[in-house]
């Protein structure tokens, strides 16, 4: 069994209250063990989509970076880049869109990274998985998940962050093929909205799917209103089991230890799209808190059980049921809620 730590967001942000989410922070990061990042610490995050609003800010992160150098750690913020062409699709694409979000050395204070480089630059690990090269060449890495609803997937934490966000396009795109559209001609309208939304041209004059540019962002189906296009069978279980075989193999080839690892998931602003869509409509829920652990699959866990299973569409355990049957991390966690005076763990159930 696992230990997951919580700090509570605050119900009511017109009340005086004795801590702000950000100073509690820095308790929840040195309960967790924040002095185990050594060296060179990747900060893995996502910074956001340009123009989406729910991304963590950069206020969180700041303190992350004080607290990690105050245990002697060098810190970078790093994510990489993107399979579809937005404001992340290149280094120098992200790092415009980092700087509009606030992401500067000068307030962070440490540099922003890019960890994919110019070039999609990875190491590879096996057949499908390559490690973008700024995270593998990292001592130590923070990873920093925003919980969050997701089309495909159900649910997006700190697998989702690893799998997806710790690799070059090439495993992207290895991840996201089992979610490629499927094409009924007989309802095809032949509008062409699907060929303008398409910025891959991955669909051709006859409106056919060219397989080899499909890179499987989704845009085309979102964009078809006669269901000429539609998401294949099983898609989410597919994706979900993609996620923790990708996030298993990233982690069990860094070139440091599961002591250098350490997971925090913010569960505010809670949208049911991960923060790639440019805007939240909604969201799932209130804000909670932010959760530590280092145990991936119990803080995405607790995260889900917190959050509630029936907010998601689909089943969102899939990922972490068979991340735990990959060996990464334990299904039974203690929850140990810092802000209580005793100080002791309660069980999820009690949550």
């Amino acid at each position: 069994m696992s230990e997951v730590y919580f700090v509570a967001a605050d119900k009511n942000k017109n009340k005086n209250v004795r801590f702000s989410l950000v100073e509690k922070l820095e308790r929840l990061l040195k309960k967790a063990g924040c002095s185990n990042l050594s060296g060179i610490v990747a900060l893995k995050m996502h910074m956001g989509e340009l123009k989406n609003k729910t991304f963590i800010k950069p206020v969180y992160v700041k303190k992350m970076v004080d607290v990690v150098k105050q245990h002697g750690g060098d810190p970078f913020v790093t994510d990489t880049t993107t399979i579809y062409r937005a404001g992340r699709y290149t280094a120098m694409d992200y790092y415009r869109t980092a700087s509009a979000h606030g992401f500067h050395i000068s307030y962070l204070g440490c540099p922003v990274i890019i960890a994919d480089g110019l070039k999609d630059e990875g190491v590879q690990v096996n057949e499908q998985v390559e490690i973008a090269r700024m995270i593998y060449n990292s001592d130590s890495m923070l990873i920093v998940s925003h919980a969050t609803g997701h089309g495909a997937s159900s649910f997006g934490g700190a697998i989702k962050n690893v799998a997806m966000g710790c690799v070059t396009k090439r495993t992207k795109l290895y991840q996201h093929e089992v979610t490629r559209p499927v094409r009924n001609p007989e309802l095809c309208s032949r509008c062409d909205r699907c060929r303008v939304a398409c910025k891959h041209d991955a669909i051709d004059d006859d409106h056919e799917i060219i397989l080899e540019n499909c890179v499987s962002c989704g845009a085309c189906m979102s964009e078809c209103e006669t269901g000429a296009l539609r998401p294949p069978e099983g898609m989410s279980t597919d994706l979900q089991k993609r996620l923790a075989e990708v996030a298993h193999t990233v982690l069990r080839n860094l070139p440091y230890s599961d002591s250098n690892l350490l997971y925090l998931n913010f569960l505010i602003d809670i949208t049911p799209f991960c923060d790639c869509a440019e805007f939240a409509p909604e969201y799932l829920c209130p804000d909670i808190g932010i959760l530590a652990s280092n145990d991936i699959v119990a803080i995405d866990m607790a995260t889900i059980d917190m959050i509630g299973t029936h907010l998601f569409k689909g089943d969102p355990t899939i990922q972490v049921r068979e991340a735990h049957a990959l060996g990464i991390g334990a299904m039974e966690y203690d929850l140990i809620d810092l802000e209580l005076e005793s100080g002791a763990g309660n069980q999820k159930s009690d949550w």
